[in-house]
């Protein structure tokens, strides 16, 4: 506690130097970000298989090249996020400037997750200094190979003031969050969010929780099936299941409901062969306790059909995708995160009871509707609350940068990536700069003592506004008129004048 005390100390006494605040300083870092990423890349890709069996081309793809993205982006739009951002003023404010000026917070804890472990620390990571701050990341003792890699090669890389990484399980995170930050993440489950919340609120700390949650997904009746079992086999199997924006169950209407399980199985079959123990593109479940908790919410629904898979191996913590019919409401499978391989599948009438069904439930990370009919998308859009919509595809959402990514109640609150990410690192500090003199005008309308036509000067500066919105709305019927009875009278004196001088024959 008193090593992480001292640490947390010198990071402070580092920022308030105005280091990281430089645009040179996260510029360095973000190129250091991308040299980490690049150079230890075969590293990486070998940590990530040892913790959850991923193949080279997900590793790549899902945690090195969409860091390496990241960075980039922040490095091509770091003078603009920079920039203060200017604002009107009243009338009572002329000749000042107003702006909004983005101010790093400080010393930020970022506490990380183990399904991504090296894309959710890095990605926060590139939000955090990019908006200027010092950061402490503490990766997921349950990676335990990516862990160790973090915290043995990154700060190889990283300004070693600035960025630190530390090791542990539940005593080190408990110990962190008895420190003072300025800002705290965390990415995981909602009853260690709770946890994590509670701690910072007593030091006020304000936080970002990314928490995952239930992400419905509904199919109508038009749908293409082979574009949407497609995407969504994707999204759902990807990672074995452990991702907190999978899909976590599918509304799908009656009438297509059988034709859309048998094409989903087939596509399943397609995309992880007849045995996805033997497919290397497959994940394995991170440990033998999340391996029994899959196993457990399968056994918990006495009513599950199970249309594909349900076959497993704990010494290999392999689950294979499963589809099933039958489960309940009240089921825990429906009650509770699934993050794993478990797809439950349920009709409905249409797409107004699958956004009643939602709204009985809490609020959603990111709810997903594959339908042709804009209306039915808008209608999604509007009438449920979650912390994102995908229309006609899963997860892809988010590589775009200008999207942020969080959850609304239950499932989080702030969020991060693009303008989202460095603002939410940010103070949003009101700057107004306003010139000496012209104390004249102060003195008829502002400073005591209050007379009644002090009174009457600032009422009508007041509603000075209005009567010049008045005006121009006036004008803006009054010019156009006035020039179209112009042109009118120019063209009929003209054609008299020609008439006129038009000789008789």
């Amino acid at each position: 506690m008193e090593q992480y005390g001292k640490m947390v100390e010198d990071m402070r006494a580092v920022f308030k130097s105005g280091k990281t605040k430089t645009r040179d300083w996260r510029v360095s870092q973000l190129n250091a970000v991308i040299r980490f990423l690049t150079e230890k890349q075969r590293e990486i890709c070998e940590a990530l298989k040892l913790d959850l069996l991923k193949d080279g081309y997900d590793s790549i793809v899902d945690e090195v090249a969409f860091c390496i993205d990241e960075a980039k982006w922040f490095l091509s739009n770091l003078n603009r996020l920079m920039k203060d951002k200017k604002k009107s003023v009243q009338l009572v404010n002329i000749g000042s400037t107003a702006y909004v000026h983005c101010e790093p917070l400080g010393v930020i804890l970022d506490i990380g997750a183990w399904n991504y472990p090296i894309q959710i620390p890095i990605s926060t990571m590139i939000n955090i200094i990019a908006a200027g701050n010092c950061i402490v990341i503490k990766p997921s003792e349950l990676a335990e190979n990516t862990s160790k890699l973090l915290a043995n090669l990154l700060p190889n890389y990283m300004d070693p003031d600035c960025v630190k990484v530390i090791e542990g399980g539940v005593p080190e995170t408990t110990a962190l969050l008895k420190l003072k930050w300025d800002h705290v993440i965390y990415t995981g489950s909602g009853p260690v969010g709770k946890i994590v919340y509670k701690a910072a609120a007593e030091h006020l700390t304000p936080c970002t929780l990314e928490l995952g949650g239930k992400c419905p997904s509904y199919v109508d009746a038009r749908s293409d099936l082979d574009s949407v079992c497609n995407r969504i086999c994707w999204a759902k199997f990807k990672n074995a299941g452990q991702t907190c924006i999978s899909v976590d169950y599918i509304m799908v209407q009656a009438s297509v409901e059988e034709a859309f399980i048998q094409k989903l199985c087939d596509t399943i079959k397609e995309q992880y062969t007849d045995n996805p123990a033997q497919c290397d593109s497959y994940c394995q479940i991170i440990n033998d306790r999340h391996f029994q908790r899959v196993s457990d919410l399968l056994d918990s629904s006495p009513g599950a059909n199970i249309r594909l898979g349900g076959v497993s191996d704990r010494t290999a913590r392999y689950f294979s995708p499963t589809v099933v019919t039958g489960v309940g409401p009240s089921d825990r499978m429906m009650q509770e995160e699934i993050f794993g391989p478990l797809l439950p599948v349920f009709a409905v009438r249409d797409h107004k009871e699958a956004i009643d069904f939602i709204n009985g439930r809490e609020k959603a990370l990111h709810v997903n509707v594959f339908s042709k009919d804009k209306a039915v998308i808008d209608e999604f859009v509007q009438r449920t609350s979650s912390g994102g919509v995908s229309a006609n595809d899963c997860i892809i959402f988010r590589i775009e940068r200008g999207l942020p990514f969080g959850g609304v109640g239950a499932s989080g609150f702030g969020c991060y990536g693009g303008d989202s990410g460095f603002e939410n690192f940010s103070h949003r500090k009101s700057v107004l700069v306003k010139p000496q003199g012209m104390e004249f005008l102060n003195k008829m309308m502002r400073y005591s003592p209050h007379t009644p036509e002090k009174m009457k000067r600032l009422q009508f500066i007041f509603k000075l506004p209005e009567r010049l919105n008045a005006l121009l709305k006036g004008l803006a019927v009054f010019v156009p008129a006035a020039v179209i009875i112009g042109v009118v009278l120019y063209f009929g004196i003209t054609k008299g004048a020609s008439a006129a001088a038009k000789p008789e024959l």
